[in-house]
């Protein structure tokens, strides 16, 4: 069995309240682009885990992929299966590459061993694994409120753009980020502004972990200045960083970009969904 999960990047990021069980509402657009992970397994008398590409930090048993087939395990008769990761999207970078190997192995093996897992069903499990997980299940653009569970699609065309990536040698734990953010209340729903024309974006679609990543990550506002000056027509954070995207009408010319652990570039182009 074999997949590709991609990543995401977020048009916008509201961090609205901390809540009682220590996590934030929060607002945001996620955005699916074309950039794989590959995700390969097959029936084992053990579950393990090898990976490859982009190294990833800590244990099988923090891997998302494990914590996913662990839950389903509490409803269901599985084998244990061997699973060989290529990692490509950059882990703790903003991008949701762990959220989207866990939602990938799961459609994959509800798919294939006919759990009759319903979208709403696959939702949920995913929930417990993390709050990015479950965008995933339908993978289109969407609306994220609350812990970025509650979901809603929108239609957001972006094809023919190009995107570019980049990313820092320098990880951020979601945790982290937050310990620098103050929420705020009130704010223009960002459903709202992504409808208005991508010349409007700049000023009006912000990413409220920008001034905190900024106080780990100062170089952030020259890049953006001079992926602007590159002629993109906007340029953010994805997530809690510290990934940096740049959307533009035609290729932007990287090569100046030195020092970066990782760049990429890529068409928007949503019919690559699964």
């Amino acid at each position: 069995m074999i997949c590709f999960p991609n990543a995401k990047v977020n048009l916008g990021l509201r961090i609205i309240r901390k809540r009682h069980d220590g996590f934030h509402d929060i607002e945001t657009i996620m955005l699916p682009i074309p950039l794989f992970d590959v995700l390969e397994f097959y029936e084992a008398e053990s579950f393990s885990l090898d990976t490859f590409g982009i190294v990833i930090e800590g244990e099988t048993s923090t891997n998302t992929i494990f914590k996913t087939w662990q839950l389903l395990n509490d409803y269901f008769e599985l084998p244990a299966f061997r699973v060989s990761l290529l990692k490509n999207i950059p882990p703790a970078s903003g991008l949701g590459g762990g959220s989207a190997d866990a939602a990938f192995f799961l459609k994959e093996v509800n798919k294939n061993y006919n759990l009759k897992m319903s979208i709403e069903d696959m939702e949920s499990m995913l929930e417990k694994v993390g709050s990015d997980c479950p965008y995933f299940v339908k993978n289109i653009p969407a609306l994220a409120e609350k812990k970025g569970e509650k979901l809603k699609s929108i239609d957001l065309n972006v094809n023919g753009k190009y995107l570019s990536l980049l990313k820092p040698n320098l990880s951020i734990s979601t945790t982290e980020a937050y310990k620098y953010v103050t929420p705020k209340l009130n704010g223009e729903s960002l459903e709202i502004v992504v409808k208005e024309d991508i010349s409007n974006w700049r000023h009006k679609l912000t990413n409220d972990f920008e001034k905190a990543i900024l106080n780990i990550f100062p170089d952030l506002e020259n890049i953006k200045n001079t992926l602007y000056q590159m002629g993109a027509e906007y340029v953010s954070l994805s997530g809690s960083g510290p990934a940096v995207y740049a959307i533009s009408k035609q290729k932007l010319n990287l090569s100046g970009f030195e020092g970066f652990e990782f760049v990429w570039q890529g068409d928007i182009n949503l019919p690559f969904l699964q």
